[in-house]
C-alpha cells in the first residue's frame, strides 16, 4: 500500500514537503519539497494513533504525525489531516506543523526510482 502525505504550514503556502510511505516496508521518501530540506527518505514506525517519520540511520523520529494511525487501515481515508510534532534539533527554518493523506493507493507500486537502502 502507497500513501501520499503532504506537510506544510497554513501561514506559509510556499513551504512544504510531500511523503510517499511505503506500509511493507516501513519506508517513506521525500517526492517533492519546498521552503525546507529535510532527508530525501527514512525509517516509519506507528503506534496507535502516531506515525513517526524517522532518520535513514536510526529509529529517532525526525518527527510525529499525530491522529495518523497507519495500522489502522479501515479508518485511514484520504483527506484525513492532524498535526506535525517535530523532536529534537531540526534543522527546519520553517516548521511544517500539519500533515494530511492526499492519496491512498492499495495496489503495490514499483517506485521508478528506488531510493531506498537494503
Amino acid at each position: 500500500m502507497r500513501i501520499t502525505i503532504k506537510l506544510d504550514q497554513p501561514a506559509d503556502p510556499d513551504a512544504f514537503a510531500v511523503l510517499w510511505v511505503d506500509l511493507e516496508l516501513h519506508h517513506w521518501s521525500r517526492e517533492m519539497h519546498s521552503g525546507v530540506d529535510i532527508p530525501s527518505w527514512g525509517l516509519l514506525r506507528t503506534a496507535p494513533s502516531a506515525t513517526f517519520i524517522c532518520d535513514p540511520d536510526s529509529a529517532d523520529a525526525l518527527c510525529t504525525l499525530t491522529g495518523l494511525d497507519l495500522d489502522d487501515r479501515i479508518r485511514l481515508i484520504e483527506g484525513q489531516f492532524g498535526h506535525v510534532v517535530w523532536h529534537g534539533e531540526s534543522n527546519l527554518k520553517v516548521r511544517l506543523d500539519r500533515w494530511h493523506v492526499q492519496c491512498i493507493e492499495s495496489d503495490s507500486i514499483e517506485a521508478e526510482n528506488e531510493v531506498f537502502d537494503e
